[in-house]
């Protein structure tokens, strides 16, 4: 325990009644300790906790539509009237359009002739 004011540094050492030598005290009259005001000495220690976070996930399946082209066809045959070709001239001659004589381009082995309805 300190002796005299909170803060110095003599000690007090001893029964009571015994004189350590301090000036101001009388041989033979103990002196009181005084008890300063308790001072608390912290030492923390840290313990780990776990704190849970929950992040929650949602798997989607987006389905999704891609347009393709998709190429359909109708087929129709229609029966029409060409022209008259006169023997010796061949189709697609005309005034100014070529000799006026021969075969004409499409006979021969140039393409197929097709027969039309029979």
């Amino acid at each position: 325990m300190n002796q005299g004011q909170c803060g110095m540094s003599g000690h007090y050492q001893g029964m009571p009644g015994q004189h350590l030598g301090m000036p101001g005290q009388q041989p033979g009259f103990p002196m009181q300790p005084i008890v300063c005001p308790t001072q608390y000495r912290y030492n923390d220690c840290f313990t780990t906790q776990e704190i849970p976070y929950i992040h929650p996930i949602v798997n989607v399946n987006r389905h999704n539509t891609v347009g393709v082209p998709q190429h359909y066809y109708t087929e129709t045959t229609q029966d029409v009237m060409g022209s008259t070709i006169m023997p010796g001239r061949g189709p697609g001659y005309g005034p100014g359009m070529g000799p006026g004589y021969g075969p004409g381009p499409g006979y021969g082995g140039c393409g197929r002739r097709r027969r039309c309805g029979r």
